[in-house]
Formats: C-alpha cells, sequence, structure tokens
C-alpha cells in the first residue's frame, strides 16, 4: 500500500469520526454508570427547576459553534451520533458534562460510553468544551426536552 495512503486514512477518519455519542436515544437506557470516569472539570450543580432562557440560548449557540450538529439532532433522529431529544431525562447531569468535557477519559472508562460507541461505532471527539459550555449545553438540551 503507497505511503501517502497511510498516512492520510487516519487523518481522514479522525476527521471524519466526528462525535459519536456522548448521550443517547435508543434502547441505552438499560445501562447504567455509577459515576463519571472523568470529572476534573465537570460543573458541580446539578440543573433543576426553571429553565435559565439566557442560558439555554448559549447553550444552543455552542451546540452549533462546538459542532455538536455534526453528529447529533434533537429529535429528528440519530446521525453518526445519538438523537439528544430527552437525553436530559435519561442521564444525569455530572455524566453528560463529563462526556462533553472529556470524552477521551469516559470512553476509556465508563460502562455507558463504552456502550454507546460500540454502538454508533464512532468516537466522540474533544470539542474543547469547558465545564461551563457544558453547562449552558445542557440547558439548551434540557430545554429542548420539554
Amino acid at each position: 500500500m503507497n505511503s501517502r495512503y497511510l498516512i492520510a486514512f487516519p487523518i481522514v477518519f479522525a476527521l471524519s469520526a466526528g462525535c459519536a455519542g456522548g448521550e443517547a436515544g435508543g434502547d441505552d437506557t438499560s445501562v447504567e454508570a455509577d459515576q463519571p470516569a472523568a470529572e476534573e472539570e465537570a460543573p458541580s450543580a446539578d440543573p433543576s427547576g426553571a429553565i435559565d432562557q439566557e442560558l439555554a440560548d448559549r447553550g444552543e449557540s455552542l451546540f452549533q459553534s462546538k459542532g455538536c450538529i455534526g453528529c447529533h439532532t434533537i429529535g429528528t433522529g440519530r446521525l453518526t451520533g445519538p438523537d439528544l431529544k430527552g437525553v436530559t431525562e435519561r442521564r444525569e447531569f455530572d455524566w453528560m458534562a463529563a462526556m462533553m468535557t472529556n470524552p477521551d477519559s469516559m470512553l476509556k472508562d465508563d460502562p455507558v460510553a463504552r456502550q454507546l460507541l460500540g454502538e454508533y461505532m464512532t468516537p466522540m471527539l474533544n470539542m474543547g468544551v469547558t465545564a461551563d459550555d457544558a453547562r449552558a449545553i445542557y440547558e439548551y438540551l434540557r430545554s429542548e426536552g420539554q
């Protein structure tokens, strides 16, 4: 095989891999994660109560600018990654924040993340989501789930 292809294949694969799976639609609800595998950057406040619309609007903007829309839909079916409609009802905030901020560790250590990787066959990439970004994206997903 030509050496150019050996070099190009991993690059093309990484670029096309996108983000597969933080949170799932489908039949993944039977697997429970005890704790997030990565909590280094995860915010500690579990959002509940009324939606903070300003934060949700920021989360929607981040969902687009960070490229989440390239792999995930909200209510229109799966793409490369799971449909996220209702995900905040299926997943704990800490788990989702850890998946958004440190997907590499989650895919290595978390049983739910590993199951999703097995189902979608594309790893979620680290898109540079901060703890504050994760909180805003979560609030956006909460607002879309209602």
